[in-house]
Order: structure tokens, then sequence, then C-alpha cells
């Protein structure tokens, strides 16, 4: 993220490849995990059309337009200490460039397809440990901990273990697919 320009004239600069991907050659690093988990998250479904037409506020819009911005760079991946510390755990979390598909498509009001049990077991949210390091380096100054992981962390909870959530859903009937059922179709 910094600019050439700003560095002192003549000073000596160190590129290096990515830490947490395979190096293939010179700066080139493998990055194919990141396109196999892209695989695993289930696809945004609307429900039907009510009467109408869809209508959604104005503060749904902006929260995906902020999930959109990302330019999969990586660099939250390759920043994550889960991920590069730990080869173990590359099969089982899938890293805040994830997380951040995850809130975007969990986090919009249109979405029927419930990805929180995925993201809590298939995706591992709950390894991630908020240290904030990829929201620092992201160049398009995504807040993926507070705006994403976070909230992420925070519906996963209701889903799974709060009992007055649970009783709520079963009494208005919510409708959201779980992950198993969006993957099947």
């Amino acid at each position: 993220m910094t600019r050439m320009d700003t560095l002192p004239e003549g000073a000596a600069v160190t590129v290096a490849p990515m830490k947490t991907f395979p190096i293939i050659r010179d700066l080139v690093t493998d990055v194919s995990f990141n396109y196999e988990v892209a695989k695993t998250v289930p696809a945004f479904k609307p429900g039907p059309e009510p009467e109408g037409g869809f209508r959604m506020q104005q503060i749904d819009v902006e929260r995906s337009q902020e999930f959109r911005k990302c330019i999969e760079c990586f660099m939250c991946q390759d920043v994550c200490h889960v991920i590069r510390d730990h080869e173990e755990n590359k099969p089982k979390y899938a890293g805040p460039r994830f997380f951040i598909r995850f809130a975007e498509l969990e986090m919009h009001p249109l979405d029927v397809n419930d990805r929180r049990e995925l993201a809590r077991e298939g995706a591992g949210l709950g390894m991630c440990n908020i240290t904030k390091c990829c929201t620092e380096v992201c160049p398009e100054h995504i807040k993926i901990t507070d705006n994403a992981i976070i909230p992420m962390k925070e519906r996963v909870v209701d889903a799974h273990y709060d009992p007055v959530a649970w009783l709520g859903r079963k009494i208005l009937k919510r409708t959201k697919k779980t992950a198993q059922e969006a993957a099947a179709g």
C-alpha cells in the first residue's frame, strides 16, 4: 500500500512474495486455496418477489457495498496468522476474505440461504481471534473485523446458542435455508 513516491530517493526497497501461500516462482504464489474455498460458499438466493417488488433500506445497500469493494488481493489472507502460521488450519479455516463474503450474503435482507452453520463449522469462524491485522492491510479500507467478522460471530452465536432467538425463529417460522439445503439447490 506504500506509494513509491513517498519513499526516500535511492533507498533500498525490499519486495517479497506472500508468506501464506506456496511460492511458484519469484513473487508469484499459488493462491488456489482461496478459489477452492470460494466454491464452498452458497450463492445469493432471493426469496419470492413480494407484491410491489423488492425494497431495501439504504443502510443495507451501503453495508453490501463496503464488502463488494474487495479486490481479492488476498492480503488479508496473507497476514492472518491462523492461516499463515498453522498449515493444519487451512482445511477448516476459510479466512478473512471469505468471512467478508459470508457477511455480505448473510446480512443481505433479500437472501434466504442460511450460511451461519457453514461459517461456524465449515469455515472456522470461531478460530478468528480478532487481531484486526486483516483490516489494517486492506487496500480498500474495508473494516473486515468490525463490520464482517464480529457481526458474523454474533449471528452464529445467536443461531447456535441463544435459546430466545431459537424460540423466536420457531414462533415466527423463519424460512432461511441451512447451508446444506442451500448447497443442494
